[in-house]
């Protein structure tokens, strides 16, 4: 197995990786995936710039795995 497949199972936004990420980015104690990543980082952004839990319209477009990791840390915040 290469190292990029032992990288892909830290990731767990989804089933399997493809392409197999290269790198990997840590966001609250969690690996993720470069995509995952900058989802998170543009959900959280999104959440704060409202005030509140982003509305349904917004929320659709970002997984619930996104979505469940940025209320976690949201939920320590407060």
């Amino acid at each position: 197995m290469s190292i990029y497949q032992d990288k892909a199972k830290e990731c767990k936004c989804c089933g399997k990786h493809v392409p197999l990420p290269t790198t990997l980015k840590e966001y609250n104690g969690t690996m993720l995936c470069p995509t995952t990543f900058s989802n998170v980082v543009e959900y959280k952004r999104i959440w704060k710039a409202a005030g509140s839990r982003p509305p349904g319209s917004t929320r659709k477009h970002f997984s619930d795995y996104v979505q469940q990791l940025v209320e976690a840390t949201i939920n320590q915040e407060e």
